[in-house]
């Protein structure tokens, strides 16, 4: 078990989550204190690593929105990198 103490950060109170824990940074958490003075910190939704984890629920097939089909098959004109 880690001991950790609050601290004044800005105008905040903060804790430091131990690197043991192995949380990602960007993860976001839904935060409850509980009656006795219990924090509670639930992930509200998980952060992907990889691209196939971002897309590993979709199923269905790209649409490209009409704003951005003019430059589908636009040619270079200037010093573009691709």
């Amino acid at each position: 078990m880690d001991t950790v103490k609050a601290r004044i950060q800005g105008n905040a109170t903060v804790v430091t989550i131990p690197k043991s824990f192995n949380v990602k940074p960007g993860t976001e958490y839904r935060f409850v204190k509980g009656k006795s003075g219990t924090l509670i910190l639930t992930p509200t939704k998980k952060v992907p690593s990889t691209i196939e984890d971002l897309f590993k629920d979709w199923h269905g097939e790209y649409q490209m929105p009409e704003d951005l089909k003019e430059w589908q098959n636009a040619k270079p004109e200037g010093k573009e990198l691709w």
